[in-house]
């Protein structure tokens, strides 16, 4: 049996993927709409929004496909992260690099598949955004260009989420060191006199409860 072909920085792309903390994710209103209209787009039956796994191909939209997972060997998407380039196979009964895979020639009976990478800003893929029929299609420049741009579109969306993650983590970490700092305050004032400690006492434990309350709502997001 072949040996399934791998990135040459398959370590470094698979750190990239776990950062984004995407993987078995709930559905997604956004992403789903991507999907739905890649297919009216293109008129087909079928657009995925892949993410390849160590061991598996994830879908995180998958319009068309009741499935949300497949093996990463035979996946054509473990193919496609290996170039940079829109990766097409207009007839995959008549090209070399497709003809013998199960989802060929076995009963999905997969034709053609257009995949775009969906590629980090430090060059890593993690996944792509493609398009699939059961019939033979040809797939032109202008049509390529389009996936491409909605790939770009996913990529944007997917770096949105962990740019929105790091800062509420950073703020979850300044709301806890405040806290905690009001909560030293608090201790520190009891020796002044009582009518100041009564006062200032108040103000702090106000303050300390209200941050408590910004960091509760932040744990929710």
């Amino acid at each position: 049996m072949a040996t399934m072909e791998m990135p040459v920085n398959e370590a470094k792309r698979i750190e990239a993927l776990k950062k984004h903390s995407i993987l078995d994710t709930p559905p997604d209103g956004t992403f789903d709409r991507i999907t739905e209209l890649a297919a009216a787009i293109f008129n087909v039956p079928i657009a995925i929004i892949s993410l390849v796994d160590t061991d598996r191909i994830w879908f995180k939209s998958h319009f068309g496909l009741s499935i949300n997972q497949i093996n990463r060997d035979p996946g054509l998407c473990a193919s496609a992260i290996l170039t940079n380039d829109d990766y097409v196979i207009e007839n995959a009964i008549d090209d070399v690099r497709s003809l013998a895979n199960p989802l060929v020639a076995g009963e999905f009976g997969l034709r053609f598949y257009a995949a775009t990478p969906l590629q980090t800003e430090d060059h890593y893929n993690l996944g792509t955004l493609c398009i699939i029929d059961k019939m033979p299609r040809t797939f032109n420049a202008e049509q390529k260009g389009i996936l491409k741009k909605m790939g770009k579109i996913v990529m944007d969306e997917m770096d949105a989420r962990i740019s929105l993650r790091n800062v509420v983590e950073n703020i979850k970490t300044l709301a806890s060191d405040i806290s905690s700092h009001l909560k030293s305050t608090i201790h520190n004032i009891e020796s002044s006199s009582e009518d100041q400690k009564t006062k200032m006492l108040s103000y702090l434990e106000s303050s300390r409860l209200y941050m408590m309350n910004v960091q509760n709502q932040l744990t929710q997001l």
